[in-house]
């Protein structure tokens, strides 16, 4: 067993089916295993006593970030990871996990780096079939450095303790999870309610803040409420960009044909469609824009679109492809920046 000086910080509710898989997967790190139980079901309790975690009741409060920070409350390190009870890590990413956990935790800049995971989501299809859709969260960090937001009771929101307003940069590519909360229709539809009622109180207390609209909207998005999505998503483009969002949405589409071979064209698509977080479209109307680069057609838009490829394939969890399309970007300021951040 590898012997870390790190606590790794699980929160669960109802789940020991899932919590056993999730500790089992962790057991070869040699770390603090703290687990936080909402449930309060005297089955968990003896699950932990039986796998060698720390067990710890607690009372629910609609409030993700004082979970959280409850957790780090019963930590003797001052290195923390979180997991939650339905995600866990393969097998074959144990090793390269604990390694970058140990690169991670001995860089020199703590105080300004945060360690975020590639969560890999398993969501069925209609059809029946699986797939897998990569996302980043906040996942590793020093509560010495930093605690959760308990103003954002849905997101994964890390502050700084040192009072910084912002953070130099986040780390990429820490670890990867496996995660299958929102694996059924069924799944999904009773988790994205209870983060829907929990972004709509975070809205209430924040009228009007893009950021907590933003979050909203997702909440939406992901309860199968698109066009819900959609309303909220218009409201905050039009305040970013001074425009109708829903006009600019519009434009977009009556000129797909017509604009076809227009570089800027699709950058403004691209621009419209991931403003909407409709990543997919996107993506095909950057990558538009170097095929027709490839075609003839001179375009200054070249550098940004490998930049915001780079972006999207960094947001599922892409890091090579991320890497390739910044290098690609040649001197374009943000994507030098984007690079450096990635480990």
């Amino acid at each position: 067993m590898c012997k870390m000086d790190l606590a790794i910080c699980i929160l669960t509710k109802d789940e020991d089916d899932k919590l056993r898989r999730c500790l089992d997967s962790v057991k070869d790190v040699g770390a603090e295993l703290i687990v936080v139980d909402s449930g309060q079901n005297e089955s968990t309790k003896a699950l932990c006593q039986e796998l060698a975690a720390q067990y710890h009741a607690y009372n629910w409060e609609e409030n993700f970030a004082l979970a959280r920070n409850f957790a780090l409350e019963q930590t003797v390190s001052n290195n923390i990871y979180f997991l939650d009870s339905d995600e866990w890590w393969a097998a074959d990413d144990v090793g390269f996990n604990i390694s970058q956990l140990l690169k991670y935790f001995n860089r020199p800049d703590l105080a300004e780096a945060i360690g975020t995971a590639t969560i890999i989501n398993h969501r069925q299809k209609d059809g029946g079939s699986e797939e897998e859709v990569g996302q980043l969260k906040q996942r590793a960090f020093n509560k010495a450095y930093f605690h959760y937001n308990k103003d954002v009771r849905v997101d994964e929101v890390l502050s700084s303790t040192l009072g910084f307003d912002s953070l130099a940069f986040d780390l990429v590519n820490v670890t990867r999870v496996h995660h299958d909360g929102f694996l059924t229709a069924e799944s999904r539809t009773k988790k994205s309610a209870q983060k829907l009622g929990l972004a709509l109180k975070d809205l209430e207390a924040h009228p009007g803040d893009n950021k907590y609209l933003l979050t909203l909207a997702d909440c939406y998005q992901e309860g199968g409420q698109t066009e819900a999505a959609k309303l909220i998503y218009n409201q905050v483009v039009s305040a970013t960009t001074g425009r109708d969002g829903a006009e600019l949405y519009q434009t977009v589409i009556e000129n797909e044909k017509m604009l076809v071979n227009s570089p800027d064209y699709h950058f403004m698509a691209g621009e419209i469609y991931g403003m909407h977080h409709e990543n997919d479209k996107a993506q095909a109307h950057f990558a538009k824009i170097l095929a027709l680069q490839d075609e003839g057609i001179d375009s200054s838009y070249v550098p940004a679109a490998h930049y915001f490829i780079g972006k999207l394939a960094e947001a599922k969890g892409d890091f090579e492809k991320a890497k390739k399309h910044y290098r690609l970007s040649g001197e374009y300021p943000d994507a030098i920046d984007a690079l450096a951040a990635i480990l």
